[in-house]
C-alpha cells in the first residue's frame, strides 16, 4: 500500500501545471502608447497684447527762412511721441506637420485697437505738437516651427504687414513772434491719415493643451515706415515749410487661443 501511495504522488507531481495554475499568476500590464499630437490643417484664434514704439524720434527739419524759428525754440529738431497701447484681433492658418519634429505654415491676421503717442516743446515765442495714432493694422506671414516637444511648438514666422498710419503736428504762436502769426493760433499744422506697407517678423511659442486646442505667446516687429509732413506758414512771406517725419515702427507682445480643425487624429511619419 505504501509503494501505491509513493507512486500516485510522483504521477501528480510530475503533471504539468493547469488551467487553474496559469490563472493564479500576475498578469503584466502593457503601457499605453505614447500620445502622438497631429499639427496638420486649418485652424482659427484670437488674441490680445500691446504695442509699444521702437522708433520714438520724430525728426523736424524746415526749408528756405526757417532759421530763424528753429534758433527761438520752439521748433525742435526731434521730439519723441512714444506711441503706446493695447490691441485685439483673430487669425487664421494652415500648418504642414513635414516631419515628428518640423512644420511649415502660413498665418493671416487682423488687429483693432487705440495705439497713440503724442509730444509737446514750448518757448517764449512758439508750442510745437506732434501725435501719432493708428486704430488697426494686419500681417500676413510665413511660419517655420520645431517641436520640442510633442505638444509644445516654438517658432518664427515673418512677412508682409499692412496699416494705418495717422499724423499730425502743429505749431503756435505763444505770444511774442518773428512775424505776424496769430497768438495762440497754428502758425503752420498738417496732418495725414494713410493706409501704409511694410514688413514684420517675430516668434512665438504654442502648446496643444486639449485635442484641438492650443494656446500661444507671442511678439513679433512691425515696420510699417515714416509718415511724412509738410506743414506750411502763410502768414509769413515768403512762405516757410516745416516738415516733420513720423516713424510706425513698433513690437507688439500678446497672447491668444487656436482651435485646430485637423482634430487629434495620430500622425504617422
Amino acid at each position: 500500500m505504501k509503494s501505491i501511495l509513493l507512486g500516485a504522488l510522483a504521477l501528480v507531481s510530475a503533471a504539468p501545471a493547469g488551467p487553474a495554475f496559469a490563472a493564479d499568476l500576475p498578469v503584466k500590464s502593457m503601457a499605453p502608447p505614447a500620445p502622438m499630437y497631429n499639427w496638420n490643417g486649418w485652424y482659427i484664434g484670437g488674441n490680445a497684447g500691446i504695442a509699444w514704439a521702437t522708433d520714438t524720434l520724430t525728426g523736424y527739419s524746415g526749408g528756405p527762412g526757417t532759421a530763424p524759428f528753429f534758433a527761438a525754440g520752439g521748433l525742435p529738431t526731434t521730439l519723441a511721441p512714444g506711441a503706446r497701447g493695447y490691441l485685439g484681433g483673430a487669425q487664421i492658418g494652415y500648418n504642414w506637420q513635414v516631419s515628428r519634429s518640423w512644420l511649415v505654415g502660413l498665418e493671416a491676421d487682423l488687429q483693432g485697437g487705440d495705439y497713440k503717442g503724442t509730444s509737446s516743446i514750448s518757448s517764449t515765442v512758439f508750442t510745437t505738437s506732434v501725435e501719432q495714432h493708428s486704430d488697426w493694422f494686419g500681417t500676413v506671414r510665413g511660419r517655420v516651427g520645431f517641436l520640442i516637444a510633442p505638444n509644445i511648438l516654438l517658432y518664427g514666422a515673418g512677412g508682409f504687414a499692412y496699416g494705418q498710419a495717422e499724423a499730425s503736428q502743429s505749431t503756435i504762436a505763444n505770444g511774442l513772434t518773428l512775424a505776424t502769426c496769430p497768438a495762440t493760433l497754428p502758425c503752420a499744422s498738417a496732418s495725414a491719415t494713410s493706409t501704409r506697407y511694410g514688413w514684420t517678423a517675430g516668434g512665438g511659442w504654442d502648446v496643444m493643451f486639449a485635442p484641438n486646442w492650443t494656446v500661444r505667446a507671442e511678439w513679433i516687429y512691425v515696420d510699417l515706415g515714416v509718415q511724412s509732413l509738410a506743414a506750411t506758414t502763410p502768414a509769413f512771406t515768403p512762405p516757410a515749410v516745416f516738415t516733420s517725419d513720423n516713424k510706425f515702427r513698433d513690437s507688439i507682445l500678446r497672447i491668444g487661443f487656436n482651435y485646430m480643425f485637423g482634430g487629434p487624429v495620430v500622425a504617422k511619419y
